[in-house]
């Protein structure tokens, strides 16, 4: 678009739009906590702490993953427990 003012080449910069990562341990702790393993409630809980301090994006799936977490670590007991009281 021309608006009469001469143009100057490398006047304009488009703004950098920073964009926070993902916190590496909220995705592991989704994967593990998505193929049931009771660890996702270990690395969701780290996750969550250093989301916290860093300002990384990923809080929601670190706290839905260390939900999930628990629930597997139920799960994985009470499978342990049936196979142990079966074995008698």
């Amino acid at each position: 678009m021309y608006c009469g003012a001469p143009a100057i080449p490398g006047a304009i910069r488009p703004q950098a739009i920073a964009v926070r990562r993902i916190n590496p341990l909220a995705v592991l702790a989704g994967a593990l906590a998505a193929t049931g393993g009771a660890p996702a409630l270990v690395f969701g809980h780290i996750a969550m702490k250093q989301i916290s301090t860093s300002g990384e994006r990923g809080m929601l799936l670190a706290k839905i993953a260390t939900a999930a977490g628990y629930v597997w670590l139920v799960v994985w007991v009470l499978i342990i427990a049936n196979l142990s009281l079966h074995a008698r």
